[in-house]
């Protein structure tokens, strides 16, 4: 287990860094002048060049290229060409802000597409299951803004049972003491429960969204995976030997939970990247509306720093998503054993 870890963690060491140099060449090819975009066009070539030797961007590219490391690997992204702020504060206090909607969002979708899949599972070809499978095909139609937009209509204009979507703190909710920035982070450890239940209503109708939506993914995946194992010869065995319903239930559930996890870290990584229309139609200060942001404006550090994130909370879910499949199916177990043992040839 120690081996197969530490291999792991070298790979992700070794992809760590090509990432780094991913990011750095793929955002320094985008197309335009961040100086001509903060000063504007009427900007002479003399100011221009100031401002190129103020941000570094008069040395070659791998001079650059070679600093940027420098700095990544001491744990500074570097600082926004527009606000002056450090890439790496702006990320730990807008981080969590995101991490509140996304992960109850994946949770909601879990139990949702379960339940979904389930009952489209056990009731396949009946009526049940093609309207199961005609709603899931119809969420998946509908883009992810526009079903926001769709439950902000119905229960913030219509209903009146949620907040406006215009940020993630009412205005009359207590500022708590400011001690990391995140006003999230801040409210837990300050133990200002007024402010926290004006954060988790205003984020009931994005966790909704991002529920609906996975669900509708993850229902398809239960469906297909828990379907196979109902019609399996183990399946038929257990049902044979006079065992509950529910019991043939979670050995099937066992059987396809391998493909689960790992579709649940696809819809991690797929949420964390897409979180940024979301978080602009409500209002919310997350990663995702801020990277936007640095897009539109042509803020290099803050789109390097937030694929380089990015691209780490997705390999760290991969490592710990390999290390749980090992822990978990025995076969896996073995077939890592075996890669650190000599075949002897058989004997003639």
């Amino acid at each position: 287990m120690i081996v197969f870890v530490l291999r792991r963690l070298a790979a992700g060491v070794g992809m760590l860094v090509l990432l780094i140099a991913l990011s750095f060449g793929l955002v320094s090819m985008i197309p335009g002048d961040p100086a001509v975009t903060m000063l504007g066009d009427a900007a002479t070539p003399d100011q221009i060049a100031h401002v190129h030797e103020q941000l570094g961007l008069d040395k070659p590219l791998p001079v650059r290229f070679w600093d940027y490391l420098v700095q990544v690997l001491h744990g500074d992204l570097g600082t926004s060409y527009f606000t002056g702020a450090p890439i790496t504060h702006e990320l730990l206090t807008r981080l969590p802000n995101t991490l509140v909607i996304l992960v109850p969002g994946l949770l909601l979708a879990v139990v949702l597409g379960t339940a979904m899949g389930t009952a489209a599972a056990y009731l396949r070809g009946r009526p049940a299951d093609r309207g199961l499978t005609w709603a899931s095909s119809l969420i998946l139609a509908v883009p992810e803004f526009a079903l926001g937009l769709v439950l902000v209509y119905v229960f913030y204009q219509l209903l009146h049972l949620a907040p406006a979507p215009l940020g993630m703190v009412d205005p009359t909710a207590p500022i708590p003491p400011v001690q990391t920035g995140s006003v999230t982070l801040d409210a837990l450890l300050s133990g200002s429960w007024p402010t926290l239940g004006s954060i988790f209503s205003h984020a009931a109708l994005p966790i909704l969204t991002l529920g609906i939506f996975f669900a509708a993914y993850f229902a398809k995946t239960v469906r297909t995976g828990l379907s196979q194992s109902l019609r399996s010869a183990q399946v038929e065995f257990a049902r044979a030997c006079g065992l509950s319903e529910f019991r043939v239930y979670r050995y099937a559930m066992a059987d396809i939970r391998r493909s689960l996890l790992t579709y649940l870290v696809i819809l991690f990584g797929a949420s964390l990247s897409g979180a940024a229309i979301l978080e602009s139609v409500f209002a919310w200060p997350g990663i995702g509306g801020w990277s936007l942001d640095g897009v539109l404006k042509g803020d290099i550090p803050v789109i390097q720093g937030f694929v380089l994130v990015l691209g780490t909370a997705t390999l760290g879910a991969y490592l710990i998503l390999d290390i749980v499949t090992m822990l978990m199916d025995p076969r896996v177990r073995s077939k890592a054993r075996t890669r650190g043992k000599a075949v002897k040839p058989a004997a003639a």
